[in-house]
């Protein structure tokens, strides 16, 4: 949506101290949702002169809108008056000290986190200006709304989703990966190059609509589960798994105290499993502090294997995802693989669940108010991940020859650059890794 959309639509004054709108407003107005399947009520933190809260009530939606700023709230009431927005609310105040938004159950949550670098020297931001532009608190304001909805679970509505437009470069405290370590959803919306600043709008929401796991005792593998087939997901933790599934049907010698979990998701006909797997793979090991040994096996830093994913159709349009990790170092076949407590010891397994949780849904779950993924963010994510392994020396023999790693297929194959011709390969019998 253009700035001569809204401009035709929306007429906005701003006095001094409040934020204006400008690109990084219009980018994140585009990727606002319509109300879907009885969710309406929507709040903006930091409403400015109040013109994204228009475009939020344009859209359908029900809107409380607040800001820290007096003078912001003074011209969003002006404004939204003016534009015959009379429906609007807004209070002055931040969202973690009005009570009334406590119990809220908003279904969506809209801000444009504050980006702007904090000055080293002058001329230096009044008050107001500091508070609603500079991105202050501990981790980013980001992480203050995050921390602040898990320990006020009723502001969100148990499907509701939080959309953030985040600097990711240069570096900003808030981080968008800080709500997947948190057992949040985290998908890329969308992006733009402002100058020498590249910004994203991320939508966040809670896994699944909070569905609790299925929990068993002991099972020989989590893959082997009878789901009931007319759910559309369901989740399968093990207390004991004496049968894990390796890759090539290997065994996967599970850590007692380690995760074994299963995901069934239904409705997922045509996937690219093997692009999706390398993804996943991707997203669990970075979340987790490990990185990613191609095609799915999560490795420390000193190429010890930490656990592993496999994925498999169950039928035509049932996909399952079986996720291994171990939490304490052990040999297997003769070999030491590694363990999570190597990155954290004091990390349980029901927040390692949790995170591999987030990282599968912000994959496969279909949320009313976010659209699907973009397949070419996330092989970019992927090849980036690879590459942090290849760049420590990681070398391979493809056919029992050197072989150099040149890039990551649509498919999730990797291309061999060897003697001067390049392959793709997805067959790992044909490969033999170097180093790690």
């Amino acid at each position: 949506m253009s700035a001569s959309e809204y401009n035709q639509k929306f007429e906005v004054k701003t006095p001094k101290s409040v934020y204006p709108p400008r690109e990084d407003t219009l980018l994140l107005a585009s990727c606002i949702p319509k109300p879907q399947n009885g969710l309406k009520k929507a709040l903006e933190i930091g409403s400015g002169s109040g013109f994204l809260s228009m475009v939020i009530a344009s859209k359908g939606w029900k809107v409380t809108s607040i800001d820290v700023n007096p003078l912001a709230v003074a011209a969003t009431k002006a404004n939204i008056q003016e534009n015959g927005h009379f429906d609007i609310h807004c209070i002055e105040g931040s969202f973690d000290e009005i009570e009334y938004l406590e119990e809220g159950m908003f279904d969506l949550i809209v801000w444009n986190l504050p980006y702007v670098t904090v000055p080293k020297s002058g001329p230096f931001l009044e008050p107001m200006e500091e508070a609603s532009m500079l991105d202050l608190g501990t981790d980013g304001w980001s992480s203050e709304l995050r921390s602040y909805l898990e320990s006020h679970p009723n502001m969100l509505s148990r499907k509701g989703c939080v959309l953030l437009l985040y600097r990711t470069y240069p570096d900003s405290p808030s981080k968008p990966e800080d709500w997947l370590k948190s057992g949040w959803t985290s998908r890329k919306m969308a992006q733009k190059i402002m100058g020498d600043e590249m910004l994203c709008v991320y939508s966040h929401w809670r896994p699944w609509g909070g569905l609790e796991p299925i929990q068993i005792d002991t099972i020989k593998s989590t893959m082997d589960y009878n789901f009931n087939k007319n759910e559309v997901v369901q989740r399968i933790i093990a207390n004991k798994q004496i049968g894990g599934r390796g890759r090539r049907g290997k065994d996967w010698i599970s850590d007692p105290n380690g995760l074994a979990a299963t995901w069934c998701i239904t409705g997922q006909n045509n996937i690219n499993s093997g692009m999706f797997q390398v993804v996943l793979g991707a997203m669990i090991s970075r979340s987790l502090g490990f990185e990613l040994k191609w095609p799915n096996d999560i490795i420390d830093t000193e190429f010890k294997k930490c656990g592993g994913i496999m994925f498999s159709m169950d039928g035509d349009k049932n996909l399952r995802i079986g996720v291994g990790i171990n939490k304490t170092p052990q040999p297997v076949h003769g070999i030491q693989t590694t363990g999570w407590e190597f990155v954290d010891v004091e990390m349980e397994k029901g927040h390692v669940f949790k995170i591999v949780d987030a990282c599968v849904a912000t994959l496969f779950e279909s949320h009313p108010l976010s659209q699907s993924v973009n397949v070419e963010d996330y092989l970019q994510f992927a090849w980036r991940s690879l590459s942090r392994v290849l760049s420590r020396g990681v070398r391979l023999n493809y056919r029992r020859d050197l072989a150099t790693v040149s890039g990551l297929t649509r498919q999730g194959e990797i291309t061999v650059l060897q003697r001067g011709l390049v392959t793709e390969v997805c067959d790992l019998d044909t490969i033999e890794w170097k180093g790690c």
